[in-house]
């Protein structure tokens, strides 16, 4: 019986030994293969995105660049307006380019989305602050001149603090 048992083990024992080896390089087998099946998944959706993210940066770009004052006024002033009539356009039209690009806050950081909100809040702030300084019935003209030279006298501008923000987060894709 011993003899039998002796033997039984000679066989069974190897067996084991072979069916855990097997066990553990089929999990590991089995795991990298599925490192690699995410792996892929993640590369071909950034393939995907990525260009959906550069149309975000460049729509949230050229906002910044079409509420800058100088731009903004040459756009939607006209020798009719007064200064009330300009005052109101004018945020209307800071408001318009905000709110068909606030989608693009799904595609870029937090960071960017902030920069991008404060620099629109400031021209507003811009806006209002020079309209309240001279009267409704002035022509438009002359809340132009008001805001082109205070945002003139900014050092940097919140629109420029944006974009280079904006233009440093591009950078860092590449």
């Amino acid at each position: 019986m011993a003899t039998f048992l002796l033997e039984l083990a000679k066989l069974t024992i190897p067996g084991v030994l072979v069916l855990l080896a097997a066990y553990y390089i089929l999990k590991d087998l089995l795991n990298n293969q599925e490192r690699n099946r995410y792996y892929e998944l993640k590369k071909e959706t950034a393939k995907n995105l990525n260009p959906i993210r550069l149309t975000a940066y460049e729509r949230l770009a050229l906002f910044l660049e079409r509420i800058q004052p100088d731009s903004m006024i040459l756009r939607v002033q006209n020798n009719s307006m007064k200064v009330k009539d300009l005052h109101i356009a004018l945020l209307a039209t800071v408001r318009e380019e905000f709110e068909h690009n606030v989608t693009q806050q799904i595609y870029v950081s937090n960071d960017v989305w902030a920069v991008t909100k404060n620099a629109k809040e400031s021209i507003i702030q811009l806006i209002n602050t020079c309209a309240s300084d001279i009267p409704d019935e002035l022509p438009a003209i002359e809340l132009a001149k008001i805001i082109i030279e205070r945002y003139g006298s900014i050092e940097t501008t919140p629109v420029d603090m944006a974009l280079e923000i904006l233009k440093k987060e591009v950078k860092s894709f590449y």
